[in-house]
């Protein structure tokens, strides 16, 4: 081999391996949806019962404890919570607390850019903009929202691959969105997902976080409460029965 040759071989190697170690580790992604173990990509999922819905890793990794999630309201419509069996109080898991991988606020109003962002959440991706959450609404038949609440939840859950937990969500209306944040087991830290260096300065990694992107989020579409055929039979009996009071009563006074 002649000497520019090999030159030419030993650069390659050295690029090669210098690009190996710039490669982030794996990144999971966190789903939101109705129901099932593995990603439904209805981007966004529709959640017709928030009684009940699946938050799930699609990654091969555990992710940190506890898992961050957050219920961007329609335009401000309700004041949300999050249930959770594995909460101190599981119908009611605590706000968020800040300085967790990062978050800068537990609460916060979302009017443009991404909602990831605007909590300190700055390693995940931007995929949860205003204008996707603006659209998804619109296409979904609701009038375009001029804004969302978001609020940070705190669960005390870690999430393992193929693994979903069940949660539940009140007080949020229709047309609006859930996503969850968390770093991968180990290395979530108050400065964010990553680790730590020889002389003790912490490293954020963006391949660590864990996270919903747009094409799994949920989004809060539930139909309205309707009674139980029991209680619509009970309620037809109720007015008949005040039908039959008022025709007696009428009887008594003509007599």
């Amino acid at each position: 081999m002649n000497r520019s040759l090999k030159a030419a071989w030993i650069a390659l190697a050295g690029a090669i391996a210098l690009g190996l170690q710039a490669l982030p580790a794996q990144a999971d992604q966190i789903f939101i949806q109705q129901s099932g173990n593995a990603p439904a990509g209805g981007d966004p999922n529709i959640i017709s019962s928030t009684g009940a819905f699946n938050v799930g890793n699609a990654g091969n990794h555990a992710t940190q404890n506890p898992l961050l999630v957050i219920v961007g309201v329609y335009d401000g419509n309700g004041t949300p919570s999050i249930s959770f069996s594995g909460c101190l109080v599981p119908a009611a898991c605590p706000a968020a607390t800040v300085g967790t991988y990062g978050l800068t606020a537990a609460t916060a109003t979302f009017t443009s850019g991404d909602a990831f962002s605007l909590l300190g959440l700055t390693q995940a991706g931007g995929s949860e903009g205003f204008k996707n959450w603006h659209d998804a609404d619109v296409a979904a038949g609701l009038a375009a929202p001029t804004s969302f609440s978001l609020y940070a939840f705190e669960v005390d859950a870690s999430l393992l691959p193929s693994t979903p937990i069940s949660l539940d969500e009140s007080g949020a209306a229709n047309g609006s969105f859930i996503i969850a944040f968390s770093c991968l087991d180990g290395t979530g830290f108050s400065g964010g997902c990553g680790d730590f260096d020889k002389n003790g300065n912490f490293k954020p990694k963006n391949g660590d976080v864990a996270q919903t992107v747009f094409t799994n989020t949920g989004l809060v579409d539930a139909p309205p409460n309707v009674p139980e055929p029991g209680s619509l039979l009970l309620f037809a009996a109720g007015l008949a029965g005040l039908g039959f009071a008022a025709v007696r009563r009428r009887r008594q006074t003509v007599r």
